[in-house]
């Protein structure tokens, strides 16, 4: 039997190239785009169904649901990635700014996860994966608002993960690091920055690179989706996040945090500069 994924926010990144490689699979693929002229960004790909869905409409997520159950009959896996990044200093962020960041981030990504457990309950499996980041993992300074959402949906998908183990249904949350996105093309920034801030944002975000390419944590859901261990809820994409967790347990939580907070006000460590240059290749821990 055929299975079926549904993905959001598909018509970039991640999600585009989930999408791509779901289908090369074997799967069916029910892709969500927000706008009606990405309708057809999908057009190329075998058995693919795009639908039109904006997950900050909480009132429209269990019609959704129905709707793409009746793609091709049954959901096998959810894939929670549609996602909006607000970056800035706490102090000149608006509070709109704020409830947006979670309203997409959080709040969206529950609504949609409570339309589907219904459907995975009754059918007793399912797999539902959620887009954390290595910074819900290590606060970031100047995106600290983006990690608090990121590390609520990492708690979030720790403790549905025990909830829905009665039923079959297992949920995982994958941590990619540093990508290649165009989520950093779509930035809501903060506006009326104090100049006190600049020299800080120009220090940490001098170092940031391009990151991996958007194919490695489309193969990190894959692999969510697809390896039968439903008990393991953390997947790391990209080798700044694969190399935070192995430093933490190397050095301890305080000794990692010491030198994490050394590093990003401009004073790493020989043996910071050591541990972010581990894996297969050098890694920077940015964004």
């Amino acid at each position: 039997m055929t299975r079926t994924v549904v993905i959001t926010g598909t018509t970039s990144g991640f999600g585009l190239d989930s999408v791509r490689l779901f289908a090369s699979q074997g799967w069916n693929v029910v892709a969500t785009v927000r706008k009606e002229a990405d309708l057809d960004v999908h057009h190329d790909v075998p058995n693919v169904r795009t639908l039109l869905l904006d997950v900050n409409d909480e009132a429209a997520d269990a019609a959704f649901a129905e709707e793409a159950i009746a793609q091709f009959g049954r959901v096998d896996a959810l894939v929670n990635n549609a996602g909006y990044y607000h970056m800035g200093p706490v102090e000149a962020a608006s509070m709109q700014q704020i409830h947006d960041q979670f309203q997409t981030n959080v709040f969206g990504l529950m609504a949609l996860t409570k339309a589907f457990v219904p459907h995975f309950r009754t059918q007793r499996s399912g797999v539902i994966v959620n887009l954390s980041s290595i910074s819900a993992d290590q606060g970031y300074p100047y995106t600290a608002v983006y990690a608090a959402s990121k590390a609520a949906v990492a708690a979030f998908s720790e403790g549905l993960n025990v909830e829905l183990a009665d039923f079959g249904v297992s949920v995982k949350a994958v941590f990619p690091g540093t990508h290649a996105t165009r989520i950093f093309t779509k930035i809501d920034q903060a506006a009326d920055v104090p100049e006190d801030y600049q020299a800080g944002i120009q220090r940490f975000f001098s170092v940031q690179g391009t990151g991996s390419s958007p194919a490695v944590t489309a193969k990190g859901i894959y692999e969510a989706v697809t390896d039968g261990k439903n008990e393991k809820v953390r997947y790391y994409t990209g080798p700044d996040a694969v190399a935070i967790p192995r430093s933490k347990q190397l050095l301890g939580a305080e000794w990692y945090w010491e030198e994490f907070r050394n590093a990003a006000t401009g004073n790493p460590s020989d043996l910071w500069k050591s541990l972010v240059t581990r894996g297969e290749e050098p890694v920077e821990f940015t964004l």
